[in-house]
């Protein structure tokens, strides 16, 4: 035998045509009032839209608004990096300013990116660095690093860069660096390059740092 369970619902109605479902005091238009145990909404059979549709969002108090995409916290950043001496570490912009792609909310400077907002972070930094001749660097070539100054815990990658078998190009080689990090805001991290192993002057390093709040 099918069971049939009977909801019981409050609607209460007070001036300017607010609704409560389940509650006789709604304080908004439309007020819906869970029981803490199981979810207060669902709705079917939403049909996909244009790519260019915003976010619904909820404030703790449970107020649902649109999300204000001015509010994401999104950075792109790139530039070049040299590194004249071995086992020393650059800041990101020791050679020339950085080159912003977007930064939605002003958050970076320098090597440096400062959480306007609490929120959990995902950070990456990506420095390629180039393959040298075997004449350099001992003939077996050197560890390159991307090093991400967190809070708490620094986030690094390090990768061995060799030089090229007789006949090939040179070609770079990417030490990638990333973390998702909770940071509060006014919370600071900053971004570096080390070489290790290496002789002479290393130029051409090219590098890009994204950025972006995904709470």
């Amino acid at each position: 035998m099918k069971k049939i369970v009977y909801l019981s619902i409050f609607v209460g109605i007070k001036v300017f045509c607010q609704v409560g479902i389940n509650t006789s005091s709604p304080t908004n238009m439309l007020h819906i009032k869970g029981n803490g145990v199981s979810d207060a909404l669902r709705i079917e059979g939403i049909r996909s839209g244009a790519s260019n549709l915003e976010n619904l969002v909820s404030t703790s108090s449970g107020i649902v608004k649109r999300q204000n995409l001015n509010t994401v916290s999104a950075v792109r950043v790139s530039g070049n990096l040299d590194m004249p001496v071995n086992n020393t570490i650059y800041g990101t912009n020791a050679t020339s300013t950085p080159i912003k792609e977007f930064d939605n909310l002003n958050e970076f400077s320098g090597n440096a990116f400062t959480a306007s907002q609490t929120g959990l972070y995902f950070v990456t930094l990506s420095i390629l660095y180039p393959q040298r001749s075997a004449t350099l660097d001992h003939g077996d070539g050197y560890s390159a690093y991307a090093y991400i100054n967190l809070p708490f815990s620094p986030a690094f990658h390090v990768t061995k860069v060799v030089p090229p078998e007789n006949g090939l190009s040179m070609v770079g080689q990417n030490a990638n660096a990333k973390a998702v990090i909770k940071l509060n805001a006014g919370q600071t991290i900053s971004f570096y390059g080390l070489m290790y192993g290496s002789t002479g002057n290393m130029t051409g390093a090219t590098y890009k740092i994204n950025i972006v709040r995904i709470d």
